[in-house]
């Protein structure tokens, strides 16, 4: 029987508990998406998107598991929501 080596239960706690804020795995549904879209909306917010910021890491690694989740439901992207503010001038 192989030992677990206590610094995993110590890794996987800190995981779990990430997880409880930000879907750092692969998203199953809408509600999965639009809660690690927001999500990663605030972490940009918060600065993000500078490579040299420590959330960037993350970021990279949220937009993953929601590039993965809009290439396996391309009809998700194709919702699109018309908008009063853009008319055709004919």
């Amino acid at each position: 029987m192989e030992t677990v080596s206590p610094i995993y239960n110590e890794i996987l706690n800190y995981y779990n508990r990430l997880c409880e804020n930000i879907p750092l795995y692969p998203l199953l549904s809408e509600q999965d998406y639009d809660n690690a879209v927001a999500i990663l909306n605030a972490l940009l917010d918060a600065g993000g998107a500078n490579e040299n910021n420590p959330l960037a890491r993350l970021v990279d690694a949220l937009g993953v598991f929601i590039g993965d989740y809009e290439n396996q439901h391309p009809f998700f992207l194709n919702k699109v929501v018309p908008c009063n503010s853009v008319k055709s001038k004919t």
